[in-house]
């Protein structure tokens, strides 16, 4: 909109623009910062139509409660006074609309025509590109392949050891999803199991999805892309998939653009198969499971979730050759920045370490419910967003059971992950 010469409503009508006189905030993750020495509150958007972090002071961001699309700038203006006892203009207030709104975290008319693009294009898009090549592991072959190898090698990874032997029986694999710089000895522990198996003619793989998803799982057709050469989608077992539970299923599609959780899977099965092997997948985005964890419900008692899950175990029992099925999937955040009033201490990392094993012993015996309730019994209050791939995944391979390969914590005072690696075993 080009400026008016006119005079001082007309010119804070024009600055205004676009629907920010009631700024509205999108979904966004917000977690405490610091920059040379002063705190901040980074705001990111977990679905990624917003690349880069917002940083804010922790005044600015105390003003965010506010932006809901109901309140008018004069409305924040006042709760600022209310809460400040100063005064906070109005240049100041836009000046912080117009940054939020330029960083595309507004629901606004700007950011109604990005996501429009956005999501044109990957519809367009016959493959899913790799998302975080560059920025959580390298983006060229040869750099990826030695800093994955050097994930074996590390002081914590598996080094030469064989696959145990109970490997010939894996149906499955629950490996974590944080990045690799964290967690990528843990990977390596449970793709090592997997080095000696025969050819797979398929592997699900189960992520974890970070965003807001409209239904309990999200499909793709899409193949993905990685640095070390393209991951195919089983196109066959997709077809049969979406035949027995209805096309509704890819209304989420778009969730998969920016999701690391099935990404950093694709990259470590396109490094640790040999190269002339076909590699196909069926990539599953597991949502939250938000409801039944709240009213501690088995979500196999949602006919939503339990219908999909029972449709995908029927076309995989259907389906000819050798099916590997991989929860990708990490344990408890805990700490500051996720939440917590508390630091987390070298106690608090003891008593959690005890906590996730008496949970990961469920999943050796192979007992869903059993996992899911000890996850829910206390209002997941370790937040275990491995959740739903790893309760998914022992529906899926009923009968099967697990052994823990490598447990890890990747310790922060601010804000602590812990994962894990097992391997599933038929007639165990």
């Amino acid at each position: 909109m080009e400026p008016r010469e006119d005079d001082g409503s007309a010119q804070r009508e024009a600055s205004d623009g676009e629907g920010l006189d009631h700024p509205c905030l999108r979904p966004v993750e917000a977690h405490p910062v610091e920059i040379e020495g002063r705190r901040a509150i980074a705001l990111s958007d977990p679905q990624h139509y917003a690349e880069s972090a917002v940083c804010l002071s922790p005044e600015a961001a105390s003003l965010l409660g506010f932006f809901d699309g109901r309140h008018s700038l004069l409305d924040i203006q006042a709760a600022f006074a209310r809460r400040f006892g100063g005064l906070l203009f109005r240049e100041q207030l836009l000046e912080l609309v117009r940054s939020l709104d330029e960083s595309l975290l507004l629901d606004s008319p700007r950011f109604a025509r990005h996501r429009e693009a956005v999501e044109a294009a990957f519809r367009r898009a016959p493959s899913r590109p790799a998302f975080f090549a560059g920025k959580s592991y390298p983006a060229e072959p040869e750099p990826l392949r030695r800093f994955l190898d050097g994930l074996f090698a590390a002081p914590e990874g598996p080094g030469e050891a064989a696959p145990s032997a109970d490997a010939d029986r894996l149906v499955g694999l629950v490996v974590p999803h944080i990045d690799f710089t964290r967690g990528g000895a843990c990977y390596a522990w449970g793709y090592r199991e997997a080095a000696a198996l025969p050819p797979v003619e398929r592997w699900v793989v189960l992520g974890t999805v970070h965003a807001p998803i409209a239904r309990a799982f999200a499909l793709t057709t899409k193949a993905f892309e990685t640095p070390l050469g393209r991951v195919e989608t089983d196109k066959a077992g997709l077809e049969r998939l979406l035949a027995r539970v209805g096309p509704a299923w890819l209304e989420d599609e778009f969730v998969h653009r920016g999701e690391h959780s099935i990404e950093f899977q694709t990259v470590f099965l396109r490094h640790c198969l040999p190269p002339d092997r076909p590699l196909a997948i069926l990539p599953v985005l597991c949502g939250a499971f938000q409801e039944e964890v709240e009213t501690e419900g088995a979500p196999g008692a949602a006919a939503e979730a339990a219908g999909f899950l029972a449709g995908l175990r029927e076309v995989l029992d259907a389906l000819p050759g050798r099916t590997m099925v991989v929860a990708s999937a990490d344990l408890a955040h805990v700490g500051p920045q996720f939440g917590d009033p508390w630091p987390v201490t070298s106690g608090r990392l003891r008593q959690l370490e005890t906590a996730d094993r008496e949970r990961l012993a469920t999943v050796e015996a192979g007992d869903a419910k059993a996992f899911f309730r000890a996850v829910v019994r206390d209002g997941d209050r370790h937040r275990i967003c491995g959740l739903p791939p790893i309760y998914a995944a022992l529906r899926l391979l009923p009968g099967a059971k697990g052994r823990l390969l490598k447990y890890g914590q990747w310790a922060d005072p601010n804000g602590t992950v812990t994962f894990a690696a097992l391997g599933l075993y038929a007639g165990g």
